[in-house]
């Protein structure tokens, strides 16, 4: 009885909100964990699930998962994942999976265990992923078919070490082989080499039991433009939006990054934040356009008006502090100078205490000492005003920005 509710839980949920996925803990080569994540999150999708991939920093503030999954809750999540990869002998690794579904007042729980082999080949042909997610997710008939129609691909690329993507998702480290169960199959690869990028694509005819795959990989320029109706809309990180959110540019927007897929928000006052899925192509330039949607709820727009409020204050505060360094130069500079002129006063009057012929000469020496020390005089009182200045600049800054 349980497990049929549970499962009503889960079909109701599905397609109605985002399921969070935290990063894997793990102590296994980074680059299987990417693949453990990369094809959890792809069978996912396919179970008609929306992961999302939730930075750290999200759930900065908690300090247990208690907190993280309470955030999730109020983030409209309709779970949280995580999992676990924890190296087990030389040969296998230990598999920990686990969903918090967050429906309603309570937290019900779905657990699964296991062992998969360590190379990631290996794993893929053994199907413990799958015996895995159709566990935690109760998808199990649509999983088994799935299995039964599995193609392998073997992939090489030129230079050998490229990640390569299936359907736009990585997969696996070239040379490799993965399975998958479509009819046709967009198989593509990159390699990262400092600011540059090569890569190449494809499209494979799948059925047979076994499909080789080699791609030369080529320099790529690839991005995708986020166009938004009405334009100039601010673009943020994925994370929710709040006064320390920095914007990393305006629309239209030349988004470029590693191929695969990757979050934004987009804001505009006056129009709803939009959580946006960017994909981005191995090779080819994309066009993503966004039709903003009019905040018509009186209470939205309150809170927004208050957040914009909020930042530009921080804003202002921000740039007082900058602009009071420029005052402070100043002021110091001219109190050192100030010092060269009160020099010059006292070298001029040791002058003058000696005997001196020429009672003009000796006026013109007066004159310039006095010379030198008003100069002095002023350049302290000039630059004491600018230090002055900029300790009020900062003072005012520090408050409107904290």
């Amino acid at each position: 009885m349980k497990k049929i509710l549970l499962l009503t839980l889960i079909a109701s949920m599905a397609n109605s909100a985002p399921l969070f996925m935290l990063n894997m803990e793990s102590d296994i080569d980074s680059s299987i964990s990417a693949l453990w994540e990369n094809s959890i999150m792809q069978i996912l999708k396919e179970a008609a699930f929306e992961p999302v991939k939730i930075d750290p920093e999200h759930f900065a503030k908690c300090e247990n998962i208690e907190c993280a999954i309470s955030a999730a809750r109020v983030s409209g999540a309709q779970g949280l994942f995580r999992g676990r990869l924890r190296a087990e002998g030389k040969d296998s690794v230990s598999v920990r999976l686990c969903i918090d579904w967050l429906a309603g007042s309570s937290n019900p729980q779905t657990d699964v265990q296991g062992i998969a082999p360590l190379a990631w080949d290996e794993t893929i042909k053994s199907g413990i992923i799958l015996k895995l997610l159709s566990g935690i997710t109760g998808k199990n008939a649509d999983i088994e078919n799935v299995r039964n129609k599995n193609t392998v691909i073997s992939v090489e690329t030129n230079p050998e070490y490229a990640v390569v993507m299936l359907n736009g998702n990585a997969v696996c480290q070239a040379p490799c082989a993965f399975s998958d169960s479509s009819s046709m199959a967009q198989i593509s690869a990159y390699w990262q080499s400092g600011d540059n990028l090569w890569a190449a694509k494809t499209m494979v005819k799948l059925g047979n039991d076994t499909v080789k795959v080699f791609l030369e990989l080529k320099r790529s320029f690839a991005g995708t433009e986020i166009r938004t109706n009405p334009d100039n809309a601010s673009v943020f990180t994925a994370d929710i939006l709040d006064i320390n959110s920095k914007a990393i540019g305006k629309t239209p927007y030349n988004m470029q990054g590693l191929p695969g897929e990757t979050q934004i928000r987009l804001f505009r006052k006056g129009y709803n934040d939009t959580l946006l899925n960017v994909k981005i192509d191995a090779l080819e330039k994309q066009i993503q356009f966004v039709q903003l949607t009019p905040i018509t709820d009186p209470q939205k727009i309150s809170e927004q008006n208050l957040l914009v409020k909020s930042q530009n204050k921080k804003d202002i505060g921000l740039g007082l502090l900058g602009g009071s360094t420029g005052p402070l130069a100043a002021g110091i500079l001219l109190c050192i100078l100030a010092q060269d002129d009160y020099q010059k006063a006292r070298n001029i009057k040791r002058e003058l205490e000696y005997p001196s012929f020429g009672g003009e000469n000796f006026k013109a020496k007066i004159d310039e000492n006095h010379k030198a020390v008003k100069n002095g005089n002023l350049k302290t009182g000039v630059g004491a005003g600018l230090i002055g200045l900029s300790l009020l600049l900062a003072g005012i800054g520090f408050t409107m920005s904290f």
